[in-house]
């Protein structure tokens, strides 16, 4: 055995140890700094992401703004959107806006829980008795075409594209039963009154029993303050046809038929009590389209075949009124008093009196008439002008002053039919008497009016008539916008008590649905996004917080006006989500102005995630305001500045237009946009 010279080296073992330990500990250390540096390396990583799309939603706000303010339909963009990483989806639900405007001096209207998909809304207006809130569906969206059921008491229906700021670039496409039909501007068609009517882009009509009747047309664009309107695109049948324009003014009339066109003009008489008026005799062989326009706002009667009747509208856009203008043709009217009063109506030279619960039919115009005349009650009224034997028409509520309600006065000769609808919250009543007669054809989401009746200084709940569609998954809500079940946005008209006057037209609100296209990516927070919404790019990176990138557009000035476009834009049902490359192609589908007037009260908020954001962000320059820094929160001292004001006491995400005071010239207009995403092809 060979003895070892081997020894242990206790220090060098010792030297080992502690090197191993020192290196360990070295590792250690940088475990944790690298530990502590990954929530900022995974921010940066955030910021390039957030940055990187930042820029590639503003390349597509920028084509969204250029098609929604000037393009027309069939207008097309190509987008390229690459994320860094993450995914891009659309949502549907968490996004919208809403806008409102008062016709009268020192009124507001606001709304709350508007899109929240139930049918509670809540309501608030700062002046006297509100007496009914109507509804119309806007139908927004792809694949949500107007829906229309004709009356079942009329033969025929004749249709028309309605005419807007801009015309459908290809045919309308319109379904009833298993009958499509192909119709462009300017044709009309006749159809049965048999089946729903499905149509891909709105439609004026006129529904006839018989060979005769009357109807007050609507406008194309109405003035919700009055009624009236300036421009009308009217189906009509073949045969005698009168036509009657009466205004408070002079009347300058540019119409068109066929291959006829011509520019009259009509005076108005300086004397007192005396409005103004035109007719015009039309005999056509085959059914066609008169359109007219004037440079002032008025009402239109077409009588075919020299028998009818219809309503009239009162001067603040009611039916139920104590002030009218009538038409000048040889007539009839018929004057309805639901009042426990008597009323008193005056007109130039003459007057009648009606009594309780009565109805009186006078000879009309009176023989010393040299126009169209102002009729004045003392109380509220219904006047039904008519001429002939024979007659259908709408009765107006007496509870809402509209077409539909719960409460009418039926007392008049002829065959009563009541139209209950499915929801129970309101109903029409068609009055017939003889065989003929002609109403105008309304889809099925329009003048939707409910009773409120009630005088109160904060909100008041009312009922949104259509299917409650909260809690239900969101291929079911889609499909109720598409079937009409629910409103695919919705206007809101508040009528109530101005003046004398108790069921005037107060104010209207406008309520949008908007899809909102969202970046979705991760950091060392989950849930973080870039989004597209409205017209605005917003982020709630980093930390989950709310900002705006960019604001919607507006336009402003000069002097007191304020003009925006909502671009709505939508995804089709082919449309693609992930984390690929994907491209937009973007179509503009419509564009329609749904306001221009003068308003004394305009107001907007945001719906969803960003909505105190984005409100904060479209009031910034408010902070160069020294009246607002001198007397923060005080409009009415607010002397130097024009633009939106957040008013925290009502919600930071709702705002006023402040325009020291001044009536604000509003004009509002939709974009509807089709938009399908799909992956970029390797």
């Amino acid at each position: 055995m060979i003895p070892s010279s081997c020894q242990r080296d206790e220090e060098g073992v010792s030297a080992a140890v502690a090197t191993v330990l020192l290196f360990g500990g070295v590792i250690s250390i940088i475990s944790l700094m690298l530990l502590s540096l990954m929530p900022v390396i995974q921010e940066l990583e955030g910021s390039l992401k957030r940055n990187d799309m930042q820029a590639q939603m503003e390349v597509l706000g920028h084509e969204v703004t250029v098609l929604s303010e000037s393009g027309l339909p069939g207008d097309s963009s190509e987008v390229e959107i690459i994320p860094v990483d993450g995914e891009l989806n659309w949502d549907r639900l968490r996004g919208g806006m809403w806008y409102s405007s008062s016709w009268y001096e020192g009124d507001y209207f606001r709304i709350d829980d508007s899109l929240d998909l139930d049918r509670d809304i809540d309501i608030i207006h700062n002046g006297g008795n509100i007496q009914a809130v109507c509804f119309d569906d806007l139908r927004l969206g792809p694949d949500r075409p107007f829906i229309f059921t004709p009356n079942n008491q009329t033969d025929s229906v004749l249709v028309t594209p309605k005419h807007g700021l801009s015309i459908p670039l290809g045919p309308v496409n319109i379904e009833q039963g298993d009958k499509q039909y192909s119709l462009s501007i300017g044709d009309v068609l006749r159809l049965s009154t048999e089946e729903k009517i499905y149509s891909s882009h709105d439609l004026s009509g006129i529904q006839t029993k018989g060979e005769a009747g009357s109807i007050l047309v609507t406008p194309t664009k109405i003035n919700p303050a009055t009624g009236k309107g300036q421009h009308w695109a009217i189906p009509l049948y073949a045969g005698e046809t009168q036509i009657e324009l009466f205004a408070n003014d002079d009347l300058l009339i540019q119409w068109t038929i066929g291959e006829n066109e011509d520019t009259d003009l009509a005076i108005k008489s300086s004397s007192v009590g005396v409005a103004n008026s035109w007719q015009k005799q039309l005999t056509l062989s085959e059914d066609g389209l008169l359109e007219i326009m004037t440079d002032v706002d008025a009402h239109l009667i077409v009588t075919t075949g020299g028998s009818g009747k219809t309503y009239l509208i009162g001067e603040e856009g009611s039916f139920y009124s104590k002030k009218f203008i009538t038409p000048n043709s040889n007539g009839n009217l018929t004057i309805s008093n639901p009042n426990e009063n008597e009323a008193t109506i005056t007109w130039k030279n003459g007057g009648i009196s009606v009594p309780s619960n009565q109805v009186i039919t006078i000879d009309w115009p009176p023989s010393n008439a040299i126009s169209s005349l102002q009729i004045l009650s003392s109380e509220n009224v219904l006047i039904q002008w008519s001429t002939g034997e024979h007659g259908l028409t709408k009765v107006p509520s007496i509870d809402t002053g509209q077409l539909t309600g719960l409460s009418f006065l039926t007392n008049n000769s002829g065959l009563i039919i009541n139209e209950t609808s499915k929801y129970g919250d309101y109903r029409s009543v068609l009055s017939i008497k003889g065989d003929s007669g002609s109403i105008n054809l309304e889809d099925d989401g329009s003048g939707r009016c409910i009773s409120v009746n009630m005088t109160a200084s904060g909100w008041i709940s009312t009922t949104l008539p259509w299917k409650s569609m909260n809690g239900l998954p969101e291929g079911e809500i889609i499909s109720a916008w598409r079937q009409g079940d629910h409103p695919a946005s919705f206007r809101i008209n508040l009528i109530g008590q101005e003046g004398d006057a108790t069921h005037a037209n107060l104010a209207t609100a406008w309520a949008f649905h908007t899809s909102r296209l969202t970046y979705e990516f991760d950091t060392s927070i989950t849930g973080l996004e870039v989004a597209w919404s409205g017209g605005a790019i917003v982020t709630n990176h980093p930390e989950l917080q709310p900002s705006v990138l960019k604001g919607p557009t507006e336009r402003q000035g000069p002097g007191p006006r304020f003009s925006a476009t909502i671009p709505s834009l939508h995804p089709t049902q082919a449309s693609a989500t992930g984390g690929g490359a994907m491209t937009l192609d973007i179509q503009l589908t419509m564009r329609e102005s749904l306001v221009s007037a003068q308003v004394y009260d305009l107001r907007r908020a945001w719906v969803g995630p960003y909505g105190d954001a984005v409100a904060a962000y479209s009031s910034t320059t408010l902070e160069t305001s020294e009246d607002w820094i001198l007397y923060p929160q005080r409009l009415d001292l607010l002397q130097d500045y024009v633009g939106w004001v957040p008013v925290p006491s009502y919600g930071p995400s709702e705002a006023v237009w402040h325009a020291g005071g001044e009536p604000i010239q509003f004009n509002l207009q939709i974009s509807s946009l089709d938009v399908e995403m799909k992956e970029v092809s390797s």
